[in-house]
């Protein structure tokens, strides 16, 4: 409740703040902006590297078919729970992909520990756990998400943004949370019999309930809150493309993350990540894949709402 009612009312406060100041830049005379020197214009910056995309990519399709092969089980009153573990093969088959998907999304996770592990170790002599490159929270996100909020009610102006905002840090460390308190409870759904040698029988209850409702809080972050800070609101409508071609527009970057254009500008290692834009095909091929997606997740988004109202 909590962890909804915030970022809900975050989400409402940001589209109503957001589609407001659009329609003001519609009525206002067009303010002439700076102007990129003649070799920047039409380049883009490099956000994510290809492992990264593989990554996001491999995590956000095994959560999806998590979803899907689970949600039965956890709605099995719901009017769609039998056609649904009727079109996956049965319990057997949908337990089957369930665990497969369950191995694959860990296994993402732990290379990711992995190799977070091994970059910073890489980099020990450079790397600040607190600095701008660094996803650890710090005070000047706290800093950042009260301007936010002054923001919204029109007393500040928007704040500027590093490589990391406060949102995206809170989207990364979540799945900690998540992972940890899905995977465990799973885990001795799955190995029973190990488990059952030494643990007492209610802890298989309360395993079930943990697993359910995590993964309930999971999915509906992630396909309601997480899809409107990324493709939803009025500045991203319909579609961001980022995490599929890695990079986004000089002026996208200038809006979305000012301190870290700045940043790069005064210390002159801004060139170094820029990249030529991506090609017609591969751009369309991203939306193409963005919007299977976005769909994916909004139909599983209602499945599970009709069974969570169905349930009451």
């Amino acid at each position: 409740v909590g962890t909804f009612g915030f970022f809900w009312l975050h989400t409402l406060l940001w589209f109503f703040r957001e589609y407001k100041e659009r329609q003001l830049r519609k009525t206002q005379a067009h303010i002439k902006v700076e102007a990129l020197p003649a070799h920047l214009n039409g380049k883009h910056v490099r956000r994510f590297s290809p492992i990264w995309r593989l990554a996001h990519i491999t995590f956000a399709l095994s959560l999806m078919i998590l979803t899907l092969t689970g949600i039965p089980l956890f709605y099995p009153a719901s009017p769609w729970a039998v056609p649904l573990m009727t079109a996956l093969g049965g319990p057997q088959i949908a337990g089957l992909i369930h665990r497969v998907s369950a191995v694959i999304f860990a296994g993402v996770f732990f290379w990711h520990l992995f190799y977070i592990t091994w970059r910073i170790a890489k980099n020990w002599s450079t790397f600040r756990f607190f600095g701008p490159d660094s996803l650890v929270p710090n005070l000047q996100d706290g800093k950042d998400m009260l301007a936010m909020f002054k923001w919204f009610f029109g007393m500040g102006p928007r704040p500027k943004f590093d490589r990391w905002t406060y949102w995206e840090k809170f989207d990364y460390w979540a799945p900690f949370w998540g992972v940890t308190i899905i995977g465990v409870s799973g885990l001795i759904m799955w190995f029973s019999n190990f488990f059952g040698s030494f643990l007492p029988g209610w802890v298989f209850n309360v395993a079930a309930i943990f697993h359910g409702e995590e993964a309930f809080l999971a999915v509906v972050f992630l396909f309601t809150v997480h899809f409107f800070n990324n493709h939803f609101r009025p500045d991203k409508f319909p579609l961001d493309v980022v995490m599929f071609t890695g990079t986004f527009s000089l002026e996208d970057f200038k809006h979305e993350h000012a301190k870290e254009y700045e940043r790069l500008v005064a210390s002159g290692e801004l060139e170094k990540y820029l990249v030529d834009a991506p090609s017609a095909g591969k751009m369309a091929a991203s939306r193409v894949l963005g919007f299977v997606l976005i769909v994916c997740g909004l139909t599983l988004l209602t499945l599970v709402g009709i069974g969570f109202f169905t349930s009451l």
